[in-house]
């Protein structure tokens, strides 16, 4: 699944089947009301060695709370296959992590301070 934020940048990098065409069409279809839309995308960068696609994608007419059916086509067959949910911009503090090795204190993870113990 892969997440679309409404006001933010939306750039995808993930791994795909082989491909070496010059245009590629994302394929969509929101779950709730079965509307199909496609986008072309023509500004993406393919790396063949890794089979690493990155790209990014712009869905016109998303609301927050959809959630779409996804297929990159490459002219010939289906490259990749996935889901996208809607998200509003993201603003809340990201969580921090404290390493604690070695074990001094002893020390709870607090979810509400987003802290947590990363133990190697």
């Amino acid at each position: 699944m892969l997440a679309y934020y409404i006001s933010g940048s939306n750039v995808y990098n993930f791994r795909t089947q082989p491909t070496g065409s010059s245009t590629l069409t994302l394929y969509l279809q929101n779950m709730y009301t079965l509307v199909n839309t496609t986008s072309s995308i023509s500004a993406y960068t393919y790396d063949a060695n890794e089979s690493l696609l990155e790209f990014t994608a712009s869905i016109s007419s998303a609301s927050v709370g959809d959630e779409y059916r996804a297929y990159i086509n490459d002219g010939t067959s289906s490259i990749w296959h996935g889901t996208i949910q809607v998200y509003t911009s993201q603003s809340i503090d990201k969580p921090t992590y404290k390493n604690q090795i070695p074990l001094q204190e002893v020390y709870i993870s607090n979810v509400t301070d987003n802290e947590y113990i990363i133990l190697n």
